[in-house]
């Protein structure tokens, strides 16, 4: 029978993770300090481990380089208060996978299966990825998405294959891209970055492959192009949905096989990169557009990164506040007042980080005093387009309770018996018809924009299709 050990100093993680694993036919042993968890290991031996990060005494990362000094047993490291350095250093230093608190069921239940397939198949995890940079700025952010984001980076910086990199303009996509290149094994090697939205059609193809001199007039000498250039590296390819259609096709050729024509030239040559793109184009849309090819779509997507926006973790604008600031004005005690960053809270960020950051920047500029506040705020930022409606989006609350005003003095007035169920159903049913829409019907991201468990979601969605039947 498998044997795990669970390493945590919170009863009912251990709990949870005990009965989990039990129904998965595994003897269980429990340790509440990672002092306590490597005398249990050296004394039983473990099959698998769940071990977590904030620990009494020693931490979970420390421990973790000790327990890889007794056993190559699989090893899933946990935590609520982790990082993007957290995430990469638990999987360089050999942990299975990462799991950021607080745990979707369904996902914990699938890297448990995993895991103990692992161990049964005795297959250890090599993790050695060379070095990283160190003292380099890293994505910022405590929230659960942001903590899901920092885990996709770590996994994806310990593969080659493809990655493709998804979100809203402004959300960060280049910054996932540099911290996937710097963690991992081609780290120290070149990033070669290329926006191509920027490139006219007739530029692309020679910024790409590059030409050989007389290719066209005014080639006068041989150049080398980006994929040359990121040799050994890694190339991002940002906009990727701006890719002509014949150069998708010699891009497809070249990951395949690792070989390029330049323009003009009649010998292929070769270049050992990795190759990460990005778009601000729904996956959806992507896959189905007639602009895009299929087999570069599947090729391209073999790691899917999405990159959340800043409305869907707003919690991290204090601390992304205080890294503006820092980064703007080093040597300045500036900061901005309890009530202006709880106002920016308030908003909706179509802009996503990068209007977050230029706001910050122009309010701290714009500040006579050491204390930036609600009024210099205002002043700096430009209104959010409302397209014509009567509603206020930088203020979403606002505009919620001058709706449920209206409808609460019309229910009243027309004696609804039933006004109150009424009206927490209708926001409830509205609430998560959007959520599931903005995750295309996927229930787990659904429950986590909601801020529920995924199974109180579903016995809502029951819940309502009864309801439905019965007036059917």
């Amino acid at each position: 029978m498998t044997r795990a050990l669970v390493i945590d100093d919170e009863p009912a993680i251990c709990q949870s993770f005990e009965s989990l694993l039990h129904d998965l036919d595994c003897e269980v042993g429990v340790a509440a300090s990672a002092e306590d968890g490597l005398l249990d290991l050296k004394q039983h031996g473990a099959d698998l481990i769940v071990l977590d990060v904030r620990l009494p005494g020693m931490d979970g990362l420390t421990a973790l380089s000790e327990i890889r000094a007794v056993t190559q047993a699989p090893v899933i490291v946990m935590t609520a208060h982790g990082n993007l350095s957290t995430a990469v250093a638990a999987v360089q230093q050999g942990a299975f996978d990462y799991l950021p608190k607080p745990f979707d069921l369904e996902q914990v239940t699938n890297v448990l299966r995993r895991a103990i397939a692992e161990a049964a198949a005795d297959v250890s995890d090599s993790t050695d990825t060379g070095p990283g940079s160190q003292g380099v700025p890293e994505l910022i952010g405590k929230s659960l998405a942001m903590q899901h984001l920092f885990r996709q980076i770590a996994m994806a910086a310990q593969h080659d294959a493809p990655v493709l990199i998804t979100g809203e303009s402004g959300a960060g996509k280049e910054l996932v891209a540099q911290a996937i290149h710097r963690h991992s094994a081609r780290g120290a090697l070149p990033l070669v970055a290329v926006n191509l939205a920027s490139l006219s059609e007739a530029l692309v193809e020679r910024e790409l492959f590059g030409h050989t001199a007389g290719a066209f007039t005014g080639a006068a000498a041989d150049q080398q192009g980006m994929i040359a250039q990121a040799d050994g590296g890694t190339l991002f390819l940002d906009e990727i949905g701006e890719t002509p259609k014949h150069i998708q096709v010699k891009l497809l050729r070249t990951l395949e096989s690792g070989e390029f024509y330049p323009v003009g030239a009649s010998a292929a040559q070769s270049s050992g990169f990795r190759l990460i793109a990005a778009t601000n184009v729904p996956l959806d849309a992507l896959r189905s557009g007639d602009q895009f090819r299929q087999d570069f779509f599947y090729r391209l997507a073999t790691i899917q990164i999405r990159v959340p926006p800043l409305r869907e973790h707003l919690s991290d604008i204090p601390e992304l506040v205080q890294h503006f600031l820092r980064q703007h004005e080093q040597d300045s005690q500036r900061e901005f007042t309890p009530e202006a960053v709880a106002w920016l809270q308030q908003r909706s960020w179509p802009g996503n980080i990068r209007e977050l950051r230029n706001i910050v920047i122009r309010a701290a500029a714009a500040s006579a005093d050491r204390a930036v506040g609600v009024d210099t705020l205002m002043s700096c930022i430009n209104p959010e387009p409302n397209n014509g409606a009567d509603v206020e989006i930088s203020d979403p609350h606002s505009a919620l309770r001058r709706a449920a005003r209206h409808w609460a003095t019309q229910a009243v007035n027309d004696k609804m018996p039933d006004s109150l169920q009424s009206a927490t159903a209708i926001v409830e049913a509205e609430l998560i018809h959007a959520a599931l829409s903005q995750t295309n019907g996927n229930r787990s991201a659904a429950a986590q924009l909601l801020g529920i468990h995924r199974e109180t979601l579903r016995d809502k969605l029951q819940r309502m299709n009864d309801q439905q039947e019965n007036l059917d």
